[in-house]
């Protein structure tokens, strides 16, 4: 029987928004801490390891290995080291073995010392060049440090300039990500970074037949993959909106028999409440679902942050979202599983680019003008609206980059092109949506380690799971529309295992009620925040037109205060680091 609790955090939320601070290095989170390079010269990281309560895992020439004792630990015969959750697949790897998780592989060839960090879910891992090695940590905080932490300011004009635009750079000086599906050599204790996985090999081979088929693919894959995150996992909890996304991972977790429960989240307008979707779900595999409501009170836009992140993280929109989830879900054991990346993975494409890429395949022929008339109906559009669009963005030729947002900026104090990315090269070989899509996958895994109500507790994206996108990427971009509906490849694939009204619903649920509130109730706030920061000090704002926006009423059809907010919460992170620095670096042992 489904059991169904309701909890408001409205009131509660108003005066305790502020103490919701959730610990990255929390005992709860994977943490790993390595040296590669001269041994005399990592001394200092042992005893940070020390400091932090972790435990020696390596100790050999050229390398130290250190983690907490909660990570899954697996030596193989050939002497490498597997830290994390590494899952066997049938698809090609550079590893020596096929796998596939959120692992990273430590191992040796002769001199050079490798860590390779798995593709889409690898475990986070940041690393600093020194002159006779390399420093690696899973959170930066646990690296020795040398010298106060500083702003990089070059990145952050990128980071303003080209939104979700992920690379190795970081917002600390001399700070390094090793993004998933790469691999760091050290030998002589110089550092090099190549790529282990890159989404245009399975682009590059289109994957053909029937729907029906390609579901059923689609359909093995996603609880394949759920069945090996969940299977060690006990007590998990999954955030169902009701959306079809952790609907079919909901799916997922019942089709592997996990010890599961839910909980929804809704707010005070109708636009932002589908519970009625979470309820037909829950009650559909009779699990527990939490229902929780919360309100613009418990977002603070203008707060300053606890501590700072390697780059800009936080949304602070979702603060309230944030601080309900960890009052409804105190215990921090408890996993995380949720459809984070579906609309990426599943090629949630606006944009009439299937429509070009049906033409470029198939030509003036059936087959092309059943993709426009599906696309336009996915849209809303007429066959001549969407005919129309087509042709001029054929004529206007293809995008190829990241876009680029100056809005509310200075452009002058802008980068013109951003940071390369190792899945940069060969884009340009391959249609205007595909390269959308890919481009999407970018842009979330850019979100997985921003919301704060994830930060401590172990959080699992089944739908990014390698062997999933690998599939999803090599689809067609107009499969992904057919019968008129987006997504149609996956709503076909778990049909018969979810309700109806939510397997082909249309619409999905919004927050913009809630944050135009939560922007118009702190503008004040925001005003000061932003004209009188670091940013503006830097000469990176377009001052008189923020100061412009912040003082005139909000019109129907009007989100540029999310942009701004954006501007904001960057804002906050430079105070936050530059606060860091100024204090010296400081943390609590575990």
């Amino acid at each position: 029987m489904l059991a169904s609790d309701r909890i408001c955090h409205s009131h509660r939320h108003r005066c305790r928004s502020a103490q919701f601070h959730p610990d990255p290095r929390d005992p709860m989170t994977p943490a790993i801490l390595a040296w590669l390079g001269n041994l005399e010269a990592g001394a200092d990281v042992a005893l940070a390891a020390e400091r932090h309560g972790m435990i020696a895992v390596d100790q050999s020439p050229g390398r130290l290995i250190f983690a907490s004792e909660n990570v899954p630990l697996n030596r193989k015969a050939d002497g490498r080291i597997i830290i994390g959750d590494c899952f066997g697949d049938s698809t090609r790897s550079p590893m020596p073995e096929p796998c596939w998780g959120n692992f990273l592989a430590f191992f040796k060839n002769g001199r050079r010392q490798s860590v390779e960090r798995a593709a889409l879910t690898g475990l986070p891992l940041y690393w600093r060049q020194r002159p006779d090695g390399v420093l690696l940590a899973s959170d930066e905080r646990l690296m020795p440090q040398a010298a106060p932490v500083s702003v990089d300011w070059d990145f952050v004009a990128h980071t303003l300039a080209f939104i979700n635009l992920r690379s190795e750079q970081t917002g600390m000086a001399g700070l390094r990500e090793l993004l998933p599906g790469t691999r760091i050599d050290c030998e002589g204790g110089c550092a090099a970074v190549v790529s282990t996985w890159c989404p245009w090999d399975f682009v590059a081979q289109p994957k053909s037949g029937e729907l029906a088929d390609i579901a059923s693919d689609l359909e093995r894959r996603i609880i394949d993959c759920t069945a090996a995150w969940s299977a060690t996992r006990r007590d998990i909890i999954v955030e169902l909106s009701g959306g079809l996304d952790s609907s079919i991972v909901t799916a997922a977790l019942a089709a592997a028999s996990a010890d599961f429960s839910a909980i929804t989240f809704a707010t005070p307008d109708a636009e932002g409440d589908e519970r009625r979707y979470a309820r037909a779900v829950a009650s559909h595999y009779g699990i527990k679902l939490i229902e929780v409501e919360h309100d613009d009170q418990a977002i603070d836009l203008a707060a300053p942050l606890a501590e700072a992140s390697a780059r800009p993280g936080a949304y602070s929109v979702l603060g309230g979202l944030d601080l309900a989830f960890a009052e409804a879900v105190p215990d921090r054991s408890r996993s995380i599983f949720g459809g984070i990346g579906g609309d990426s993975v599943f090629h949630l494409d606006g944009t009439i680019a299937p429509i070009l890429d049906a033409y470029a395949s198939f030509g003036a022929s059936r087959q092309a003008f059943e993709t426009m008339r599906d696309v336009a109906r996915a849209s809303g559009a007429t066959v001549w609206e969407a005919a129309r669009l087509a042709w001029r963005a054929h004529r206007a030729g293809p995008r190829i980059g990241w876009r680029r947002d100056t809005d509310y900026l200075n452009e002058a104090r802008l980068p013109s092109a951003p940071y390369s990315h190792p899945w940069d090269g060969g884009a340009e070989q391959f249609s205007q949506a595909k390269r959308n899509h890919v481009e999407s996958v970018r842009r979330i895994l850019d979100f997985l380690d921003r919301p704060r109500r994830w930060l401590g507790r172990e959080t699992f994206a089944p739908l990014l799971s390698r062997p999933v996108v690998e599939l999803c990427l090599a689809i067609p971009s107009g499969t992904w529309f057919s019968g008129g509906r987006n997504r149609a490849v996956a709503r076909a694939a778990f049909a018969r295992r979810l309700p109806a009204d939510v397997v082909w619903r249309r619409g999905k649920g919004r927050m913009e009620a809630l944050c135009a509130a939560a922007y118009l109730r702190q503008r004040t706030g925001l005003k000061e925040l932003l004209l009188a920061g670091q940013l503006a000090e830097r000469g990176l704002l377009d001052l008189p037109a923020i100061e412009y926006y912040l003082d005139r009423d909000l019109v129907e059809g009007d989100f540029d205060y999310f942009r701004l907010i954006e501007i904001a919460d960057v804002e906050r992170w430079v105070r936050a680091v530059e606060s860091e620095g100024r204090a010296g670096f400081s943390f609590a042992h575990r």
